[in-house]
């Protein structure tokens, strides 16, 4: 009888046991599950490519027009300033695809040479137009390369002066350019963005300004005035 008893009570004690170990152990599993799919769902929200970008951007630029021919440093110096100047721009682009979008983009150029004999020059060129983006994301997800085709529309001006004079070109063309960027996510909402575009386009029509009177010229290809230049610029992201 006691025996029996006894078994008894090692048979309760140790369902009991059973019985209160295995929730405990559900409870977990499930806890542990449940945050599993909560830094899953935070990954793919952060990981999850944008529709909407929008960008500001600057850096350097560096006109590819060849100039005549150069016999002395001072005017290869001017001709080197004259080339060398700054870009600065902005874009927004619409991804219809998770590989393909649209977008519209903005670039202003600048650059400024003077000479020792008075001559002086102040070149600004702007480029907007709308654009084709190929993107594609690395295998973390967080970093992606975009290739661009733009076309649209650039005016051009230059102003200068010699010795008290004042003279204003300037004249507008279509142009088109291809872009290479490397965008790398910080978070959410925010990325960081090195490009490389190179632009095209050439003036052969132009007005030419002076305090009194205003000529159009009419210029031949080999005169035209070349727009083509590179631009190397680092910017923001937003989504």
């Amino acid at each position: 009888m006691i025996r029996a008893l006894a078994l008894l009570l090692a048979f309760v004690f140790s369902a009991d046991c059973l019985l209160g170990q295995n929730p405990a152990g559900a409870e977990w599993s499930k806890d542990r599950d449940a945050s599993a799919v909560l830094v899953k769902e935070k990954d793919a929200n952060v990981n999850k490519p944008p529709k909407w970008e929008y960008g500001l951007n600057g850096g350097y630029a560096y006109r590819l027009f060849r100039p005549g021919r150069i016999s002395d440093v001072a005017t290869k110096n001017y001709i080197d300033d004259l080339k060398s100047g700054f870009a600065a721009g902005g874009n927004v682009s619409y991804f219809h695809w998770q590989k393909v979008g649209f977008g519209l983009q903005y670039e202003y150029y600048q650059g400024n040479a003077a000479s020792e004999d008075g001559l002086k020059e102040k070149v600004t060129i702007q480029h907007l137009s709308g654009s084709v983006i190929y993107r594609h994301y690395l295998k973390n997800h967080t970093t992606s390369v975009l290739s661009s085709f733009m076309l649209g529309y650039q005016p051009y001006q230059n102003k200068a002066a010699l010795n008290g004079d004042q003279l204003t070109f300037t004249g507008r063309t279509m142009g088109w350019g291809i872009s290479v960027g490397l965008e790398q996510k910080i978070s959410r909402h925010f990325a960081l963005h090195l490009t490389g575009n190179a632009m095209m386009g050439a003036i052969y029509r132009m007005q030419r300004k002076t305090g009194v009177s205003t000529q159009t010229l009419h210029l031949s290809k080999d005169d035209s005035v070349d727009l083509s230049r590179v631009s190397l610029t680092f910017g923001l992201r937003f989504f």
